[in-house]
This record gives structure tokens, sequence and C-alpha cells, in this order.
């Protein structure tokens, strides 16, 4: 469940922050901790949930929660872990990254990636603990400086994070889906008093940093500013390079690096993501086949298993030819052209993710824009080639009709 990090993209320590205290959450945490971000971050007692009701600061926790305090680095392998998850951050070794935290997307690892490019290094990083809901696991207020390149003035930050325990015994960072019951109780320890006075006492001491550096919080603001245009570059690159890939796998070419069936060669583990620390949910016989979903560079593969995504190394799966030339249609195509179920037929929307704007219905015509998360368009028409014809800042041009993707 994504709901903290969704629900509410703005990031406030308390109700009478300032927007340069805002810049802190935002710029200095690592975007991560997504079942905890904003809950974690808005103590002031109101929490954006996804129906957009408020959970109130009142919350009642259980004696067991209320009982365990903040406990400062007690826990040796979980700060091992984020000692060394901060050190990749900071190295941008996305490798090393993907490994210990799963469930990062794309757009995430982007950033990361990016952002690393900004940082020199993480001082003084405290782990601030208290027990998980589940047996092994625990909530982690991870404190630290952050030493900016050309910057003389460190920069206080704080951010949470959800860490489990593998099969293995091997402690991760968790950034996926977590069900109500673990969504509600990370709400709950978010508002506790000595969360909110942990979280209180980072702003104090990023207030003072910002004023004894007139020049912090403008290289704050320019960096973040530069970080969009660079993680929406970046994105919409690599959209590029996967709308190539889609129209050689159309045309039958040789380009396809993702067919739509793979068979299993040998008994092999099905986790929930594309990680050796992932919860196992099945196990593939030789011969088992299923549809293939995306091929990662890390080794792993994205299939659909029992109606839902779920990855398999790579190494295990084998190619099926497609029987036909109907299995390289895309979904739009199939559907006669008017896109998926969920796009309307013309009119404003918002859309959910990055898509290039082509000046003709070709992946290889060239791109006249690039539309970001967040941003309106307007569909003008869908056409019979699997494109979408818009109209964006002033100009008309095509959209892929299945990277289209408009927010509810």
């Amino acid at each position: 469940m994504r709901r903290f990090l969704d629900a509410n993209r703005t990031y406030v320590i308390v109700g009478s922050v300032t927007a340069a205290v805002t810049a802190v959450v935002v710029v200095a945490a690592l975007l991560l901790g997504r079942n905890l971000q904003t809950a974690s971050s808005d103590v002031s007692g109101q929490v954006g949930t996804e129906s957009g009701t408020e959970i109130s600061g009142e919350t009642e926790s259980t004696p067991e929660t209320m009982a365990v305090p903040l406990e400062e680095n007690v826990h040796p392998e979980v700060n091992a872990l984020i000692q060394a998850f901060y050190q990749a951050a900071a190295e941008g070794d996305m490798q090393q990254l993907s490994a210990m935290a799963q469930g990062l997307d794309e757009k995430e690892l982007i950033y990361l990636e990016k952002r690393s490019a900004y940082i020199e290094e993480y001082q003084n990083l405290v782990c601030y603990t208290k027990p998980g809901l589940e047996e092994g696991s625990y909530v982690v207020y991870a404190s630290y400086d952050m030493k900016f390149k050309d910057m003389e003035t460190l920069v206080p930050g704080v951010s949470p994070y959800l860490v489990r325990m593998g099969e293995d015994g091997v402690y991760y960072i968790y950034e996926g889906e977590v069900d109500q019951e673990v969504d509600a109780y990370l709400t709950e320890v978010s508002l506790q008093d000595d969360v909110v006075d942990l979280y209180s006492r980072v702003q104090v001491r990023y207030d003072e940093a910002v004023a004894e550096d007139q020049e912090l919080e403008a290289f704050l603001d320019q960096m973040t500013e530069d970080l969009t245009v660079q993680v929406g570059e970046a994105l919409a690159e690599a959209e590029s390079v996967r709308e190539s890939e889609s129209d050689a796998q159309q045309a039958g070419g040789a380009g396809s690096t993702a067919p739509d069936k793979v068979r299993a060669i040998d008994v092999v583990n099905v986790r929930a993501s594309d990680s050796e620390q992932a919860e196992r949910i099945g196990k593939l016989q030789i011969g088992d086949v299923l549809n293939r979903l995306e091929s990662r560079a890390n080794g792993w593969s994205m299939v659909e298993y029992e109606g839902k995504q779920a990855f398999v190394k790579t190494e295990f799966l084998e190619p099926i030819e497609p029987e036909g030339e109907a299995s390289g249609q895309s979904q739009s195509e199939q559907n006669g052209g008017e896109g998926g179920t969920d796009l309307p037929a013309s009119g404003i929307v918002v859309v959910d993710d990055t898509v290039n704007i082509r000046q003709s219905p070709d992946a290889d015509s060239e791109r006249i824009a690039v539309c970001y998360e967040g941003s309106s368009l307007e569909i003008l028409s869908h056409e019979s080639n699997g494109w979408t014809k818009v109209r964006y800042d002033g100009k008309t041009g095509y959209v892929r009709t299945d990277v289209l993707v408009i927010r509810e």
C-alpha cells in the first residue's frame, strides 16, 4: 500500500513548519520509507489517507506499543543495514540499493542515482527503532546529517523505514505494499510522542542550519528543481526504449528483450519482488508456462503468476515464440484502437506517468515534448495503430496508447 507517499506529496514536519523546513524532508530524505513517509512527517496530527479522510492525532495506541520507547542504535544488524544503505545512496550504487531495499520502483531508483551526484557523504547516522507489527520487523527512523558537495553546512534529516527479516535471517528494507493492519500500525507509531519529538528536534536543527547559511535554502530549492527535470528526462528516455522494444515485438523483430511467453527450465521460486530476500509466494516446475511482463537488467523477470505480478530469476526461464501475429498486438490494437478501457474518447486528462509526445504515430518519430507525471493533456482521438492523438502545451502530437496512464 503506497498511500502515505501517493496520497500526499507534501511532506511537513510539524504544523508550524515553514516552506524551507518542508524541504528538509522532500530534499534531504531519500523519498523512501513509502509506508511511513507522510505519516512520520506530518506529526501535527493529520495524516492523508487513500480516501481523502484524515486520521486524528488522538489515535489510540495499544499498551504494548506505547510501552516501547524509541531505542537508539540497539540492533547491530539493523544499524549495519541502514549504514550500508546510506553509503550506497551517497555513491549512487543502484545494484547495492536494490539488493538491500525490496520494492524500489524505476522512478525511485533513478531519483537516488541522480541525487547521489550532489551528495558527498552522510554523517552522524543514528537508528531509532520501535518494534514492527510482524515478528522480526522494526520501524526505523534514521537520523543523519547530509554533506552536499560544495556546501559547508550540514543538512539535518530524518527518514522512516520498515525493516523486515528474510527467510535466510538477513534484514532488508521493505518498500512494497502492506496490508491495512500494518498500514494502520505504522500510522499509529508515527503519531506517538517520542517520534513527534524526534522530528521536532530535527526541525530545530534544520532551522538553525538555514539561519546560519543563507545559501543553503537556495541550494536545496535549486537542487530539487534540477532533480525534477533530470528524473523526468531519464523516465522519458526509458520510455523511448520501451516504445522501440514494443514496436520491435509487434513487427516480429529481433530487438525484443521480453517475449510474451516463457517456460521454466528448472524448479524455481516465485517471489514478491526482485530480490532473493523477498517473500516466496510460489514455485514453478519444469515446463510451467507463464507471461513475462518485463525482463530487468538485474537478472530478474517480472511475470504474471496466479493473476498477480511476481518475480522469477531470468536464468531459469526460456522464451517461447508466439503463435501467429495476433500475440504481438498491443492491447490498444486488439480493442480496435480505442485505447485502454480507462481512457476517455476525448477531453482533458491528468497523466500518472511520464510520456513522450511524438510528431507522428511512430516510436522513431521526433519527440516534440515530454508530458510529466501530474501534467494535463488533451486527448483528441485514438488512432487505429495503437497511438493516441493529443494536444499538450500548445502542440499536437501522438502518444502510445498502451503507456498512457490516467490519474484517477
